[in-house]
């Protein structure tokens, strides 16, 4: 600051120096003037213009004088003549030709005087005497002249004049510029001097708050919490405060002028150190200096290393450089911090071990659940009392429900554990909607709630994506729905967006219960987290219903929101973005390739398991089926069998001992044995997602999860073509017996399948050509009966048929007819299975 402002007062300073010269220079300059002025060359010059004319007039004189009494020599007539020709020198040289330059008149002038000084010197410079010839001759030269002569001094009297008048003049003009410039140099040294003034004054305030603000730093650097060292360039500690003498150990006294090197910088560092402070003070480019905050180690004066937080910052001035430190000991919150991550990794392991915990829990209860529920299914094939058939639905219901509770808790830990992944596929929107609601309608029935379904006309199309988990969400949302709506009604509407390639789509599920209120409207999406009866609507009896189906909806880049209002009700809205497919999902069922599989006259299935009682019930119910069972209890096991026979069918566990189901498969792809090409089905207690793809790339044919039911096991079979029997017909026969009663039902039946049957012989007459409307037509109403009574193979069959006649493609006819009555055969015998079941 000091420097400044010496720097200000010696600029202004040389400013008025500056003025003060100029001024000197114009006054010199106009002294000059003035002693010009004052010197007598203009008459000097006039007088010597006017001695022309005298010149001449003696000249003249001389001459008569010599004509009229011969008194005078030649040598003084031609002194005269010379002084007369050296006269007319001055009008070509000096200020005269100045004067007369540019003038007109005195050029005509001029002219004959010249010529007069050619041959006046011609006389003169004559070899021998002048004559009075010549003397006549010249003073008549001189007379012709003597008029252009004295007008040249009349005209030299009157230029001069002017002459002065304008130097006169310009004098003037100079003598009021100077004045002027004078004047406003004087004020500019006057506003000067202010400046000048104003600055001292300024600069004295500024120095009074600079040592305020000094004294305030002082008193902030010794109260301040954190250690401030200051060390010159050379390292040497200049200032060091209360907080670094309790940081470090040492009194102030004792280390000022020591090195920071000697004092508080471990041994191992100081090298570092060095070499730091050298290269910053030699390219100034920041690392530890001016880089911010950086952890470091120190040393106490006991020798004692603990952590800093450090962060050193530079400023010059008139003594160098200065560094200022700043340190705060950290020793407490690194341990604190070390504290808190070894409860994260505590927790972490806990958490890892709760999900791990979780999977083997699922794992091993489905396997018990898988013989359970297997064991229902083959006893309700069996002639049971009316109560005993109760007691199993409610074992098989129990069993249902703890399978989903397992099933849940495993896809929390998949989505915790990031290894959640969805099974997108084609479907069919309207179908799914429907079925959804066919599938929870009787629920609502029984409460006397309506349900409704809604869907925009620009969504009834087919979409890729995940279909199953979609459905999974719904049916918590709508079951929700039911269970918490004492009366009133449930609307499902089905809405979205059409974006140029995806689509956004809405499923709004809303009630008119009793509402939620707004604290708890986010709360119910939290794990384990279920209301009261008194507080409103109940998410799930485990909390977990909600948290699961968000959780799910965002994993498919969508959500699941909701809006309420007390004592009115409340939408649950799932949003899921989706991919439109342009092709008609009945055509890709029709276009997809069956694996060559199972025959009435060869049924040989190889059964792959090394859980006894999972491995029994499976038997009993392949048995039940009409099939013969070859079994075994790993990989090993398998491959030795698979090499002795060929199986039509290889049911394939996946986790085994020894050789699990995935190496298992492989080693029987890549072998050239009989089995080679068998289709392989795998099953798992563990969840889909974890072995799908190492199925798939083993070389299985289809997946799925344990339990397996009765009716899925059929499914299988009959998916891989040709079981002896069909699925049983789904839970819309059932509902159908329980609300129309097992004898209309059958009655209807018998309508259906005396239909069906008719259908066929026509059709093997003759008397429906392939291609033409009527072989559609009939297909589609006897497809619409068959999924009204819950034959979804016979539906299946029929919707194909009735494809490939609306496009005149029905090349095979006679097959595909023998295909539907082979169906319809099964079909009919598992349709009396389920009626008869009503019945007792």
């Amino acid at each position: 600051m000091k420097a400044g402002l010496n720097q200000y007062r010696i600029t202004i300073l040389a400013g008025i120096v500056l003025l003060v010269l100029l001024l000197a220079i114009m006054v010199t300059g106009l002294l000059g003037q003035l002693r010009d002025l004052s010197i007598a060359e203009d008459d000097n010059m006039q007088w010597g213009i006017s001695q022309i004319d005298v010149e001449f007039a003696n000249l003249n004189a001389t001459i008569s004088k010599r004509l009229s009494d011969n008194s005078l020599a030649d040598s003084e007539i031609r002194l005269r003549l010379d002084i007369a020709i050296s006269r007319l020198s001055i009008l070509n040289s000096g200020r005269a030709a100045t004067l007369f330059a540019g003038s007109d008149a005195i050029q005509k002038l001029v002219a004959p005087i010249e010529i007069f000084s050619e041959r006046a010197i011609e006389i003169s410079d004559k070899p021998g005497p002048i004559t009075d010839v010549d003397l006549l001759r010249l003073r008549a030269l001189t007379e012709e002249v003597r008029p252009n002569v004295r007008k040249i001094a009349l005209l030299g009297v009157e230029l001069n004049a002017l002459r002065s008048e304008a130097r006169r003049a310009e004098f003037s003009r100079q003598l009021t510029r100077t004045g002027g410039i004078a004047i406003v140099l004087l004020a500019l040294m006057a506003v000067l001097m202010l400046l000048l003034d104003r600055m001292l004054r300024r600069a004295a305030r500024r120095d009074a708050e600079l040592l305020t603000s000094s004294q305030l730093l002082k008193s902030t650097v010794a109260a301040s919490l954190d250690a401030i060292v200051t060390a010159n360039d050379k390292g040497q500690i200049v200032e060091f405060n209360a907080a670094a003498e309790d940081v470090f150990g040492w009194k102030r006294d004792e280390i000022i002028g020591k090195t920071m090197e000697e004092t508080f910088i471990p041994h191992r560092m100081r090298d570092a150190h060095h070499s730091g402070m050298a290269r910053y003070l030699e390219t100034g480019k920041p690392r530890v200096v001016d880089g911010g905050r950086v952890e470091l180690a120190a040393l106490r004066k006991s020798g004692e290393e603990f952590p800093i937080e450090l962060n050193i910052t530079s400023v010059k001035d008139d003594d160098g450089t200065k560094f200022i430190a700043y340190l705060r000991d950290i020793s407490v919150r690194k341990i604190n911090d070390q504290k808190l991550i070894d409860a994260r990794d505590r927790a972490e392991r806990t958490d890892k071990a709760k999900s791990q915990f979780l999977t083997v829990m699922s794992h091993e209860m489905r396997t018990p659940l898988n013989g359970i529920l297997g064991v229902l299914d083959l006893l309700k094939t069996t002639k049971l009392t009316a109560k005993q058939s109760r007691y199993a639905d409610i074992a098989t219901a129990s069993s249902e429900i703890l399978l989903e509770h397992i099933s849940e808790a495993l896809d929390i830990t998949r989505i915790e554990a990031g290894t959640f992944q969805l099974t997108p596929q084609d479907f069919d929107l309207p179908v799914l909607v429907h079925s959804i609601a066919d599938v929870l309608e009787p629920l609502a029935r029984e409460k006397q709630l309506g349900l409704g379904v809604q869907i925009d006309e620009i969504m009834r199309r087919s979409f890729h994506g995940d279909s199953s988990r979609i459905r999974q969400i719904m049916t918590n949302l709508i079951g929700n729905a039911i269970k918490f709506t004492d009366e009133g009604k449930i609307g499902i509407k089905v809405s979205g967006i059409h974006g140029p390639a995806d689509s956004s789509l809405k499923f709004a599920v809303a009630d008119t219960g009793a509402g939620i209120e707004a604290e708890h409207l986010e709360q119910i999406f939290e794990d384990f987290v279920a209301l009261a009866h008194s507080e409103g609507r109940q998410s799930r009896g485990d909390g977990l219903g909600l948290s699961i189906s968000r959780k799910i909806a965002r994993q498919m880049g969508g959500d699941v929101s909701v809006v309420s209002e007390v004592g009115k009700g409340s939408t649950f809205t799932l949003t899921v973005p989706l991919q439109r497919q342009e092709h008609d999902p009945q055509e890709s069922a029709t276009n997809a390739i069956n694996p060559v599989g199972l025959t009435e006259e060869a049924r040989e299935i190889l059964l792959v398991e090394d859980n006894n009682i999972n491995r029994k019930v499976l038997r009993d119910m392949l048995y039940a089926m009409g099939h013969r069972v070859t079994e075994a209890v790993n990989g090993v096991d398998c491959l030795e069998q698979a090499e002795a026979k060929r199986f039509d069918l290889i049911f394939m566990d996946i986790s085994m001992p020894e050789m699990d189901g995935i190496e298992a498969t492989r080693n029987l792809r890549a072998g050239d044995g009989p089995n080679v090409a068998t289709n392989v089905i795998g099953l798992t207690a563990h969840g889909q997602e974890e072995f799908r793809e190492q199925a798939e790339r083993a070389g299985m044919n289809s997946f799925h999860t344990k339990p397996i039911r009765l009716t899925v096991l059929r499914g299988i079979i009959s998916g891989f073509g040709g079981a002896l029997h069909s699925p049983l017909p789904t839970e819309a026969l059932q509902e159908l017996c329980a609300a129309l009663g097992p004898d209309r039902v059958q009655d209807t039946g018998t309508s259906f399948f005396g239909e069906l049957n008719a259908f066929i012989a026509e059709a093997r007459s003759g008397g429906m050509p392939a291609g033409v409307s009527e072989l559609a037509e009939a297909a589609h109403k006897i497809k619409g009966a068959a999924a009204l009574l819950g034959l979804q193979n016979l539906e299946a069959k029929l919707a194909e048929l009735e494809l490939l006649a609306r496009n005149d493609d029905v090349p095979d006819l006679a097959e595909r007819i023998e295909e539907v009555e082979r169906i319809s055969q099964i079909s009919q015998t598992d349709f009396a299975t389920v009626v008869q079941s009503f019945r007792l």
